[in-house]
């Protein structure tokens, strides 16, 4: 699988609540229509401010979150195809519009919206700042969805300079992800290695004479790529039910132990999570699906 997060922020128009409702509730109407996708979900930071929520355990498990680090973004689109291939071929019209002469490519399908809901660039009619990313995902947990809303819980982490990225790519998965993987209660686990590209998911996906590809583009998406160098999609029955499970002994004191060692920074963003295309990792069908 490819899988690519979009920070987006808000167009300064809007707040959170309104973005969130053109996000979700009409730009997705588009992008769900992208050519051969695999999975769709937009998560969106909660109203709520996660660090009440966490008591006295915040201040164990937050270390060193980036100032203002959510003033960078409203929400991320998780995205998954099949090959960068596919990826780069996604907005390649297909023909999904019934009319009079039969199923058609729309000819109203367009993302010249984009500059009203995301944070629009008034000297470059129709586009907007993102960043696009590309992360290397690692199943640690299956996601078991109920047919009710979980919580889910985003844990930005950024690797100790003194550690390789061999090495520490390879004590995540092996040591810190069964650690994650032990919580009580947990309902699901992604883990995801930032691609050390920045512009891995640019090349070939946007023009080279767009706003992406600009000196401010390519200045913009570093700034914020040096903030973090992975993030754990965690799934849990409520915010209560993690910070129960975060307190258990001996797994708080490991799980803290291996923080320390291992992350120069990590922090928890709670996010409301949207299902625009369920994921689907197997092979694909031979039919039109969503």
């Amino acid at each position: 699988m490819y899988k690519v997060f979009a920070f987006l922020k808000r167009n300064s128009k809007l707040t959170h609540n309104e973005y969130r409702a053109a996000h979700v509730g009409y730009h997705c109407g588009t992008s769900r229509r992208l050519k051969g996708i695999r999975g769709y979900t937009v998560n969106v930071w909660a109203n709520a401010p996660l660090g009440p929520q966490l008591g006295d355990l915040g201040p164990t498990i937050i270390r060193n979150e980036p100032s203002g680090f959510l003033d960078w973004w409203d929400g991320f689109p998780s995205v998954l195809f099949d090959s960068p291939a596919a990826w780069v071929q996604a907005r390649e019209g297909e023909p999904t519009r019934a009319m009079e002469g039969g199923l058609k490519i729309d000819p109203d399908w367009t993302y010249g919206h984009g500059m009203y809901v995301f944070d629009g660039i008034p000297e470059r009619p129709g586009e907007f700042r993102s960043h696009h990313l590309r992360m290397i995902e690692h199943i640690v947990m299956p996601v078991e969805r109920p047919e009710y809303k979980l919580t889910k819980l985003v844990l930005f982490f950024k690797r100790r300079e003194t550690l390789s990225e061999a090495v520490f790519e390879r004590r995540v998965l092996k040591d810190y992800a069964a650690a994650l993987a032990s919580l009580p209660g947990l309902s699901g686990c992604l883990l995801n290695f930032r691609d050390p590209d920045p512009d891995a998911a640019f090349r070939g996906y946007f023009a080279d004479n767009g706003w992406w590809n600009s000196a401010e583009g390519h200045s913009m998406r570093r700034q914020f790529c040096s903030q973090f160098d992975g993030a754990a999609e965690l799934f849990f029955d409520s915010v209560d039910a993690f910070v129960s499970a975060r307190r258990s002994a001996p797994l708080h004191a490991l799980l803290c132990g291996l923080e320390a060692e291992l992350f120069s920074a990590n922090w928890y963003v709670e996010v409301d999570e949207n299902i625009i295309v369920m994921p689907n990792r197997n092979p694909a069908p031979a039919f039109y699906y969503r």
